[in-house]
């Protein structure tokens, strides 16, 4: 990652009466980012159908009544989306096949808020989908959340954009570089591990811990989640990275990895990638 070049995204995004402030500072070289904008619905995903290649922010905004993410996958030649969707439909969160190539994307929006992430894009075709389950545990994508989109060249220098802190992600846990305080943060994580992951960042309810949020997130049976979601990146490759932009406030954080596992099928979080930490006042 090289720091010769600033690139500072900043929208306000407002949804109803509630308002959030979705921030992304990243260094990259130039050219700068490619800046695109996500609107999620229940069910349903809007975002342009051509997007240029190269260093590319996602800005997801959630206009639905449910938390919401956007799963990035690049196809080989000569695979659709279509085709890609219909495969995910079948295999679900097991090992999806070796031509779709996940990016990363904006993780865990709350109803009416936002959340960001910085990717590279190749030339190629693009699926973009929403795997998080409802209440009844049937995946958006199912109900329609997915959206296929094409990346036209020329193909761009491959660039990594630059946080102010860094999570990496390993097989299998998470660590930060140093203790979070309150305030805004660009994250850059890292996929230091042999298998893709994904982190789901979570804000915990008082008395309540990540394996609470987990035990949810398999079976809410209409429950209220016992946290609120807050960022992260959804599945990136080995070795990749993926900024995200977030306000921290003080508080008890989990974070997650739900990827299922090339060996065993389990998501990662069974194997132990997920964690808690505490955000604390400046």
């Amino acid at each position: 990652m090289q720091r010769s070049a600033a690139v500072r995204a900043i929208a306000i995004m407002m949804a109803g009466a509630i308002g959030v402030l979705s921030v992304v500072g990243a260094s990259a070289a130039r050219p700068k980012a490619h800046v695109v904008s996500v609107v999620a619905h229940d069910f349903a995903l809007e975002l342009p159908a051509s997007i240029p290649a190269g260093l590319t922010i996602f800005q997801l905004t959630n206009r639905g009544k449910f938390a919401h993410h956007v799963t990035i996958v690049r196809l080989d030649s000569g695979r659709t989306a279509a085709e890609a969707l219909r495969t995910i439909m079948k295999v679900g969160r097991a090992p999806r096949p070796e031509w779709m190539h996940p990016v990363g994307g904006p993780q865990n929006a709350a109803p009416g808020m936002g959340t960001d992430a910085i990717v590279m894009l190749e030339p190629g075709n693009y699926l973009a989908f929403c795997e998080i389950p409802g209440p009844d545990t049937t995946a958006h994508y199912m109900r329609g959340m997915a959206k296929a989109f094409t990346v036209t060249g020329p193909a761009q220098p491959v660039r990594s954009a630059q946080g102010d802190d860094t999570l990496a992600l390993s097989d299998y846990g998470f660590a930060w570089a140093h203790p979070l305080t309150s305030g805004v943060h660009t994250v850059a994580v890292i996929n230091r591990g042999a298998q893709s992951h994904m982190v789901v960042i979570v804000r915990l309810k008082p008395g309540v811990g990540v394996d609470d949020f987990i035990a949810w997130a398999n079976d809410p049976r209409g429950r209220p989640a016992p946290a609120m979601p807050d960022g992260g990146v959804t599945e990136i490759p080995v070795g990749a990275t993926v900024v995200f932009g977030r306000r921290f406030v003080p508080g008890h954080y989990g974070m997650i990895c739900f990827i299922p596992d090339r060996g065993d099928g389990r998501p990662h979080a069974q194997h132990g990638m997920k964690a808690e930490f505490v955000v604390r006042s400046r």
